[in-house]
């Protein structure tokens, strides 16, 4: 039997969930400076290249460096030991880039084996005080584009953090006892329903806007409460028999034919929701839905990975905008999922049944032993007379 974990992918939402930022920045940077440089090189008689080329970089090393010990210097007054433990070290690394040590030594090398003129020293300096004016004045702070680049690429953003706890601390405890918990309750009521294998999903909701209500019904009435799974009891962090459990819902198609899946939302979402409204947190409304669209891309990646909870799960992504505009924009996502489940698990299924048959059918071929003496032929001749 073939499976495959479906969920909905970034292409399906290619104007919502953003992509990993690339190397573009880089790259445009990098053929910036290679004009810059074929200018040069076309004027290199009429000015001194390699002195201005000295100067240059003197220039913008001393500069970030300069930046760099005057944070060390904050650092070392107030923050020593809290943050970095009376580590030097430390403290260094953290007031300066891993590659200025690098351009330390090449530093020392021009200053000692190349002659400076006064001139040479002017320049720099100005250019060095006309950098930390400006540092001064936040020209050089970092975009908000750097801002979200350096935590998304570190992981240190709210989302990675809610994404991996929602994870780790309820998606990877539960669902790879789903399947149990699914037998005992047919065991117990004795019913067809969740029968099929796309319903044997959790099904969760992530709102953009992060409105989660206590009752799913008052959002959708096509959306009926129908029973909850068996408890999962587990341990956990000293409480005994913690009780975890699944609720099954009945929903309604525009035909009023009734589905049954396992749903609920994601309930980090709430955390995010209440720190937008709590001016305590500066946390914008803006801030939220930023976070929650990197949420949903990362609690993805992190399932994708899991070994223990494939095809056992269903993101189901809700734009805001849409859920004002139709009361049952919910139900018809949710249907619009089951659907796609349905088609993607039987193509795959039908597809990996075709690959069985032909393989039976090259099997049941009687063997027939072939051999070749015949140096003008190129192919083995039968046994048989």
């Amino acid at each position: 039997m073939f499976q495959m974990s479906c969920h909905l992918s970034d292409s399906d939402n290619p104007n919502i969930v953003p992509k990993p930022r690339g190397n573009s920045p880089k790259v445009i940077a990098t053929a910036l400076a290679i004009l810059c440089l074929l200018y040069i090189y076309i004027y290199q008689e009429e000015h001194d290249v390699k002195n201005m080329l000295r100067n240059s970089f003197c220039i913008t090393f001393f500069s970030y460096t300069s930046k760099g010990i005057c944070n060390c210097v904050e650092e070392r007054r107030h923050h020593f030991q809290p943050r970095y433990g009376g580590s030097y070290p430390k403290l260094l690394k953290a007031c300066f880039f891993g590659k200025t040590v690098f351009c330390i030594f090449l530093a020392i090398f021009i200053l000692l084996f190349t002659p400076f003129k006064v001139q040479d020293i002017v320049q720099i300096s100005l250019g060095c005080c006309c950098f930390l004016i400006f540092y001064v004045a936040g020209f050089f702070g970092p975009t908000e584009v750097e801002i979200s680049q350096i935590c998304e690429i570190n992981k240190k953003n709210v989302a990675h953090g809610l994404a991996w706890s929602f994870y780790i601390g309820y998606l990877k405890k539960v669902l790879p006892r789903l399947e149990n918990s699914i037998k005992a309750y047919h065991a117990e009521k004795g019913n067809s329903i969740l029968r099929y294998k796309d319903t044997r999903k959790v099904h969760i909701l992530i709102p953009l806007d992060c409105h989660i209500p206590d009752e799913i019904s008052k959002e959708d009435d096509n959306i009926h409460f129908l029973d909850n799974l068996p408890d999962t009891q587990l341990n956990v962090a000293g409480v005994m028999k913690r009780s975890y459990k699944h609720s099954v819902y009945e929903i309604f198609d525009e035909s009023k034919r009734p589905h049954y899946c396992i749903v609920e939302y994601a309930t980090p979402l709430a955390s995010l929701y209440e720190m937008s409204k709590d001016s305590q947190a500066a946390f914008s409304s803006q801030d939220r839905l930023e976070q929650t669209k990197l949420f949903y891309r990362t609690l993805k990646d992190i399932l994708e990975d899991s070994k223990e909870c494939g095809n056992l799960y269903r993101l189901v992504l809700l734009n805001d905008n849409k859920r004002g505009e139709d009361p049952h924009y919910i139900s018809k996502e949710i249907i619009k999922h089951l659907k796609q489940q349905i088609t993607e698990e039987y193509s795959v299924e039908e597809e990996g049944q075709q690959l069985q048959d032909n393989f039976s059918t090259e099997l049941s071929c009687a063997p027939e032993l072939m051999i070749s003496n015949d140096s003008n032929s190129d192919f083995p001749r039968s046994l048989k007379p």
